[in-house]
């Protein structure tokens, strides 16, 4: 190689790169799973008696209150029923008051000795049945005002209403089904299940960090989108499910505009910002080959050197780095493409790259 040659490759001028120090900061663990919205309260609506259809007082899809009137049955012959017992009621009322003067009338007789004491033990025993009649009667009247109520089919709670195929003059009965179902709204619980393994990790983790702070949960919808309220753990189920080795996490979230529905698939993002510190490089400053991971990093003396290291995890736009740095190691995150180990490089960063001029 003639000395020209030698001397035009010293002056070539050294690769740029940008670099960053790998640095110890606390760092969230973000995992997503495959859920479904369930709402909180759903049931599904039938006839208590037997009855025509006299009025829906609601829309298909449609929000209503508790106690809201959603289905009336014609109430005329419960209301004839409850009507005739309260006669029966009466009458039966006359007719003890009648006993009742009458054991007063045989006691006072006997003991003036003017009556046997057969007499006044029958005047006893015919108190005793009129008793008896008006307190049948009247647990007859109860059942009819029950049955009466029950020709309004009101919502138990809050919600919306389903799609239905009932008509006004449809005869309902106990034995026809469901007319209609009502599921709740906000607040909407979200079910996912966390294999075994997951849920034991995501354990050992939390007892080792020195503080702790509630999980956070996000939603993905179908198109993409994230939800825009966060939510948050309600309860772990107690048992592992047989077949998937799985146990079923129900987190709660507001749904105040109802954009949630029931049984509606999601992906959950359950974020738990609970973490000690932990090594942290740009995730960008990854590299790989058939050994594993590797990053470059340059030294005091601005020789780049090629490091194996063991990757935790990927955080976003951050990598957890578990062993093959330390912290404070300048780490290449740009101008990977010009750089191989052993070579000089000149440091620069975001700040002072020019920005391009036109004309140049």
């Amino acid at each position: 190689m003639s000395p020209s040659i030698v001397m035009a490759q010293e002056n070539q001028p050294k690769p740029k790169v940008t670099v960053t120090a790998a640095e110890m900061k606390p760092v969230s663990l973000t995992e997503v799973f495959t859920g479904r919205v369930v709402a909180v309260n759903r049931v599904d609506l039938i006839a208590r008696v037997p009855g025509y259809v006299k009025s829906i007082n609601f829309k298909d899809g449609s929000t209503v209150k508790a106690a809201d009137v959603l289905i009336e049955i014609e109430p005329d012959s419960y209301e004839a029923t409850v009507t005739e017992i309260q006669g029966q009621i009466q009458a039966a009322q006359a007719a003890k008051k009648l006993a009742d003067i009458e054991l007063d009338r045989q006691q006072k007789l006997y003991a003036k000795g003017d009556t046997p004491q057969a007499v006044v033990q029958k005047a006893e025993a015919q108190q005793g049945e009129a008793d008896g009649h008006v307190l049948e009667l009247q647990g007859s009247l109860q059942n009819a005002q029950l049955d009466l109520s029950y020709t309004k089919i009101t919502a138990p709670f809050d919600g919306r209403i389903g799609l239905t195929d009932l008509s006004v003059g449809a005869f309902v009965s106990p034995e026809g089904g469901t007319l209609l179902s009502l599921s709740s709204i906000d607040p909407i619980n979200v079910t996912f299940p966390v294999t075994e393994a997951e849920l034991l990790e995501f354990r050992a983790r939390r007892a080792k960090a020195s503080d702790s702070e509630p999980l956070k949960l996000q939603l993905i919808l179908a198109d993409g989108t994230t939800y825009g309220e966060s939510g948050s753990i309600e309860v772990t189920d107690t048992q592992v499910q047989s077949g998937t080795d799985t146990v079923l996490v129900r987190g709660s979230f507001p749904n105040a505009d109802g954009s949630l529905i029931d049984d509606q698939l999601v992906r959950v993002l359950v974020t738990d910002p609970t973490q000690d510190k932990s090594l942290v490089i740009p995730a960008k400053a990854l590299q790989k080959d058939q050994s594993g991971y590797f990053v470059f990093t340059v030294g005091s003396d601005d020789k780049v050197e090629k490091k194996p290291i063991q990757l935790e995890r990927t955080e976003g736009a951050e990598a957890v780095i578990s062993s093959g740095l330390t912290e404070g190691d300048q780490v290449v995150t740009d101008g990977l493409q010009r750089v191989h180990a052993g070579i000089e490089v000149s440091i620069s960063t975001p700040q002072s790259t020019p920005s391009a001029t036109s004309g140049n």
